[in-house]
């Protein structure tokens, strides 16, 4: 069989590839198909810390500001503002322009995805029907990939990262940006360091100087970001050079801050693991959200057993498989063992599994591409068939959901009766803040009263002559002089 270096030598062949381009264009259409009700409908899933990256990169288009990080943070890279000015350049600071760079961050996933394994030998159809768990991804899950947090991002740069591994220098410059953008980047060091051990590369002197090469790569990227920090709008236009309260500045800091290792707690972390949050990812057990519901409980033992038959054949006949499969499984389990040792059981963060969905598709990839008997390939096939018709059918209930739904957009409302009143500044806690500013273009600006990301919007709140609105439900009683819009009253705030 062909070396991985012979593999990628043959990277025009792939292009190449009908078969490569049509499944490329299904898994294509599978991504936009799971994000429609999220781009569509503004309230299913929109919050402030999405408007934060959405103000960021309208700041970056008027000029504005320099938002190297995100606004409120000396630790994570702005990554997906930057991506997004394209899309606001063309579209204007909407939400559709949001929407639709995240969905474009998951259509350059499932192309790196589907392109690494078909160099690894994986059948375009199989590749196709190995990504599933990515490109078809239940609504709950789906909705994570899709959140401005750097969520999508390790997954990319992940897989990005396997097709840069003879190519030191991009190999350590974009090790650095994605572990700046978010530090789950780092998980595909120690699996390639790994499976250089596992094959002697690791002591060959060549190899050793390709990780130095890298290593001063992804040095000489993390010292110029680092550089580059004085001179970042770190709290929103006009404040070069301002610190963030509490920021240690440092990622290695932030890291250690989040760490919770309790050794006695261990063994219930890993029975949830493998019992709740991997499961939960894939629609494996029953998860009810606001967001979404997905998954059926009696689907997690029938779908383990699938994978682990699978992982069987797979390592009895891998000799066939070339690495990029092995290294996604690699990935995802560290993902999901280090969480495990630093993280309590509850409650889950969903985004901090996002990269275990590589478990599931590294599984099927190593065995549709190593196993001998076609009726094997075709059982798994149909089982994929069958997962993706489920998960097609939860999608289906949330998009009846919003459109059988009256449910104004309440945010969107009250953003309309600010402007429509000609007031210019209010305030509100963190989650009405930020999301009714970029809602409203910034006509008005929205001070936030508890979590503060823009010290512009605070300096005008607090300005003396400032005719300033306390945002409020209705619900929460009247107040002198207010003024209702839908849900919310618009309170004068008293001098």
């Amino acid at each position: 069989m062909p070396t991985d270096r012979a593999r990628d030598d043959t990277a025009g062949t792939v292009w190449r590839n009908r078969r490569l381009w049509l499944a490329l264009g299904v898994a294509w259409l599978l991504v936009v198909l799971r994000s429609l009700v999220y781009l569509a409908y503004p309230q299913s899933f929109f919050d402030s810390d999405q408007a934060i990256v959405g103000l960021m990169a309208k700041h970056l288009v008027e000029g504005r500001a320099f938002p190297l990080f995100m606004y409120g943070q000396a630790y994570q890279m702005a990554i997906d503002a930057w991506v997004a000015v394209p899309f606001v350049l063309a579209l204007g600071p909407t939400f559709e322009a949001l929407r639709l760079s995240l969905i474009g961050w998951n259509l350059a996933t499932a192309t790196v995805l589907m392109v690494g394994l078909a160099r690894a030998g994986v059948r375009p159809w199989h590749a196709l029907a190995a990504t599933v768990f990515f490109t078809a991804a239940p609504p709950l899950t789906a909705a994570s990939l899709i959140e401005f947090a750097g969520n999508v991002g390790p997954l990319l740069f992940v897989a990005l990262l396997w097709l840069l591994r003879h190519r030191s220098v991009w190999f350590g410059a974009v090790l650095a940006i994605g572990f700046l953008a978010r530090d789950f980047t780092i998980y595909a060091v120690p699996v390639l360091a790994l499976g250089d051990l596992a094959g002697g590369a690791l002591v060959r002197r060549e190899r050793l100087r390709w990780w130095g090469v890298a290593l001063a790569a992804f040095a000489a990227v993390w010292l110029g970001v680092t550089a580059l920090k004085p001179y970042a709008d770190l709290r929103g236009p006009a404040t070069k050079g301002v610190p963030v309260e509490g920021a240690t500045g440092s990622q290695l800091e932030n890291i250690l801050t989040r760490v919770d290792v309790v050794p006695s707690a261990l063994p219930a972390r890993a029975v949830a693991m493998a019992t709740h949050h991997l499961p939960r990812q894939v629609g494996a057990v029953r998860a009810a959200s606001p967001i979404a519901n997905q998954g059926r409980d009696w689907l997690c033992w029938p779908l383990a057993a699938a994978l682990a038959l699978a992982l069987w054949r797979a390592v009895r006949f891998g000799r066939r498989t070339a690495g990029f499969p092995w290294y996604l499984l690699g990935v995802g389990t560290l993902a999901a063992v280090v969480y495990v040792l630093v993280r309590d059981a509850e409650p889950v963060i969903d985004r901090y599994l996002l990269l275990t969905l590589y478990v599931p598709i590294g599984i099927v990839a190593a065995f549709l591409a190593s196993e001998p008997r076609a009726v094997w390939r075709h059982a798994m096939v149909a089982v994929l068939v069958g997962w993706g018709a489920l998960s097609a059918v939860d999608h289906a209930r949330l998009a009846a959901r919003w459109v059988q739904s009256e449910e104004p957009d309440h945010i969107q409302v009250l953003a309309d009766a600010l402007v429509d009143r000609g007031i210019t500044v209010a305030e509100a806690g963190y989650w009405r803040a930020y999301k009714t500013t970029f809602m409203a273009g910034e006509r008005v600006k929205v001070a936030s009263t508890d979590m503060v990301r823009i010290d512009e919007y605070q300096r005008l709140a607090a300005a003396p002559d400032a005719r300033v609105y306390t945002i409020r439900e209705t619900r929460d009683g009247a107040c002198p002089g207010g003024i209702i819009a839908g849900i919310w009253l618009l309170c004068p705030r008293q001098p």
